[in-house]
């Protein structure tokens, strides 16, 4: 029987990509993983709405960790960590080119072999990019360091006092939450383009929603879009034109909507019309209507739809489980529904109280409080590091 190790590359480091890698390598003593992120530090990023607006609510060690580090009982065989960008997905040699510094160079690309390939590389949002509106790292970005964009966009919403936060979606209705309750005065208004905040959520959750939020005094308009929001450099404000005809001078605004999948390096014909990769059953990477079996996809970047973290384990169980029975030869095929999985939203509207759903079940604030609220999950952060969550 053969001892050769089978490489199998995972791009991306967040929660996805950990899932995989630490399952990988639980299940199939032959494998030799190889993860790539641009950086090499975990980002929780869940618990951005509170430590953005609360700098003092959460240590950067609650939400910052070291990636080699939480895969130091793993031998140097088993795994590898990569920190750089992949750039193109090689398929007439088996390699991903990845570039270790931001200015790409043939001295900054390397090459990597590998027998399966995992794309776990998840979304980035125009507010991370610093697209629209204020720079807000929702996400980590590429070589850039977490730590002080995180420390700079703290400073700018603690000087911030009239705000607008295009998007009522559960993100910026949790950021609402916690920068009424900030410190120092603030104006707050929640830009809503339906007629209700928490979208797709049932009635009773965007009613709970829109009641704690007014009671902290947020202003939230409905049925109104942003049409632009243009910095004024020598005033240093936004002027915020919306489609209702007013325009509100702001110092800060802070786009919530728009999901951008990192996919630049994946080829197109992987990708469905709206960039996300398509995937079987198996979460095989489907190519021109044909399923791949060496490459999965998993998390963000997949084309299910409902990019929810409680679903990153599953999955991740999943791959894990058909790459090991490809390994040994084995003929069980574990499969994924996304629609076997109970829909739920957990959306903390301050520190106190909040609103969600489980399925067709409306939460209480002190529930919402007990498992989320409190502190964003950050208690399960470690969990995720580790690829323990069930």
């Amino acid at each position: 029987m053969s001892t050769k190790r089978v490489s199998v590359i995972v791009i991306g480091g967040s929660h996805a990509g950990l899932a995989i890698s630490h399952k990988l390598l639980r299940q199939s003593p032959r494998v030799s993983v190889i993860l790539m992120n641009p950086s090499d530090e975990y980002f929780f990023n869940i618990a951005a709405p509170r430590f953005l607006a609360k700098p003092g609510s959460l240590l950067p060690s609650k939400y910052l960790y070291s990636i080699p580090e939480a895969f130091r009982e793993y031998p140097s065989s088993s795994f590898s960590f990569v920190k750089g960008i992949a750039t193109k997905i090689d398929y007439s040699s088996k390699s991903v080119l990845v570039a270790t510094s931001p200015n790409s160079s043939e001295d900054t690309i390397a090459s990597f072999l590998f027998d399966y390939l995992v794309i776990a590389a998840g979304s980035t949002t125009p507010a991370t990019l610093g697209q629209t509106g204020v720079k807000l790292p929702f996400k980590a970005t590429p070589f850039e360091d977490t730590r002080k964009e995180i420390e700079e966009a703290q400073q700018l919403l603690k000087a911030a006092r009239r705000i607008v936060i295009g998007g009522a979606g559960p993100l910026g209705v949790e950021l609402a939450g916690e920068l009424a309750e900030a410190e120092g005065s603030k104006e707050i208004t929640l830009v809503s383009q339906t007629s209700s905040i928490l979208e797709g959520a049932p009635e009773p959750v965007q009613k709970s929603a829109l009641s704690i939020l007014q009671r902290k005094d947020v202003n939230v308009l409905k049925n109104v879009r942003v049409d632009s929001a243009d910095y004024e450099s020598d005033t240093q404000t936004w002027k915020v034109k919306l489609s209702c005809g007013r325009t509100i001078v702001a110092d800060a605004y802070i786009a919530t909507t728009g999901v951008i999948p990192n996919n630049q390096f994946i080829p197109r014909s992987f990708l469905n019309p709206q960039g996300w990769v398509n995937v079987d059953e198996q979460l095989r990477v489907v190519e021109d209507g044909v399923s791949r079996s060496d490459t999965y996809a998993v998390g963000d970047i997949t084309c299910h739809p409902d990019r929810l973290l409680s679903r990153v384990s599953l999955q991740g169980e999943t791959v894990a489980s058909n790459i090991a029975a490809n390994i040994a030869r084995e003929t069980r095929i574990t499969t994924y529904f996304a629609e076997a999985q109970k829909k739920m939203m957990v959306v903390p509207v301050g520190q106190s109280t909040g609103t969600g759903h489980l399925g067709g079940w409306t939460l209480f604030g002190c529930i919402v409080w007990f498992f989320k609220g409190k502190d964003f999950l950050v208690y399960e952060a470690p969990k995720f590091l580790r690829g323990q969550m069930k």
